[in-house]
């Protein structure tokens, strides 16, 4: 059994989606479960041109990995599974703004009328996506995203003098503004992964905060800047997951994340949290961990205990049974079929 993987065309600085399932993929292939395949959207912006080639290119299952939502409605429902990692595009816009709507129908309504089962990365997403889109929670199923195995433990001692801080992400949800206001006055090195704008670089510059940044990094050199680094932020105001909590966590770095939905609930026992909206809590965060070796100790140990549940192999078997549950069902029959059957049936003639 085939299982064709849908993916957006790769972009310079997108590219966590194909990632994460490149990742899924080849693990499937390494456990020899399905034959796979990956399809790329042939166009940015094309969206007629992209349903047209998705369509040609379906096999017993079909998986859209995410943001080219609308190409399900060239496939065959019963076939294909669509994950959907936020609604950032109706938190975005208010209920005034047209494009609200026209988000909401062509992103979300129309592309989930016309799949078998919906897959989010967290509960916050579940939920997100009942509330606003109404869709039924039933046709939502929670598979959670997992860390690359290439992040491996590796314990550093922390430097309580001037800590070493990661920050990965500079969209306006990951909070920069606030985090720069924080560590003002306090003695560390802020590295940024991620493209600066001019009110931010002002920011930083205004609180005098040393800081250096860094752009299209491969994943070796994104690996380096958390070995090297003493402890993470991540102190975003919105998230669909939040990956940069089980990198952290995965090699061993205590970690200061935001006390909301879903960075709370994915982070456990294994981070600082703090109210991602008040700039004194996110200091009090940050020098808690730098002052108390202790406390820093438990994150990082309990960071380690969480390695399974966000697991590559715990995550593609969750996917692997998906694609065994849908490829079993029954094939449903055309509507107008049904009631001839039964008129066949009584006559005595099938």
């Amino acid at each position: 059994m085939e299982v064709s993987y849908f993916f957006r065309k790769r972009r310079l600085h997108a590219f966590s989606i194909e990632i994460l399932f490149d990742n899924i993929r080849n693990e499937i292939n390494r456990k020899n479960q399905f034959a796979t395949q990956k399809v790329e959207a042939p166009a940015l912006t094309n969206v007629f041109s992209n349903i047209l080639n998705t369509t040609r290119k379906q096999s017993r299952i079909n998986h859209i990995t995410g943001d080219i939502h609308y190409v399900s409605l060239g496939m065959r429902k019963r076939n294909t599974i669509l994950t959907i990692h936020d609604c950032v595009f109706l938190t975005r816009y208010s209920k005034q703004n047209l494009k609200y709507w026209l988000m909401k129908l062509f992103w979300y309504q129309l592309p989930m009328s016309r799949v078998n089962t919906i897959t989010v990365i967290s509960e916050k997403t579940k939920r997100e996506l009942v509330d606003l889109t109404g869709v039924h929670s039933d046709k939502i199923q929670v598979v959670p995203n997992f860390y690359d195995p290439r992040f491996e433990f590796a314990p550093k001692e922390f430097n309580a003098v001037k800590p070493r801080i990661l920050q990965i992400g500079t969209k306006s949800n990951k909070n920069l503004l606030n985090l720069a206001a924080a560590l003002k006055g306090i003695h560390c090195e802020l590295h940024i992964v991620g493209s600066l704008d001019v009110e931010t670089q002002m920011a930083l510059q205004e609180n005098k905060i040393d800081f250096k940044s860094y752009t299209n990094l491969s994943f070796e050199e994104l690996k380096a800047q958390y070995l090297a680094c003493d402890m993470v932020t991540f102190v975003s105001t919105y998230e669909g997951f939040g990956l940069p909590i089980l990198e952290a966590c995965a090699v061993g770095r205590p970690l200061v994340t935001s006390r909301i939905s879903p960075m709370d609930e994915i982070a456990e026992d294994a981070a600082c949290k703090v109210n991602p909206y008040n700039v004194l809590d996110i200091r009090r965060g940050v020098l808690k961990v730098i002052e108390d070796a202790a406390y820093r100790d438990t994150l990082v140990n309990n960071g380690w205990k969480m390695r399974y549940k966000y697991s590559i192999e715990r995550v593609s078997d969750l996917y692997s049974e998906l694609y065994q549950q849908i490829a079993e069902q029954p094939t449903s029959e055309f509507f107008l079929l049904r009631p001839a059957k039964a008129a066949a049936s009584l006559l005595g003639i099938a």
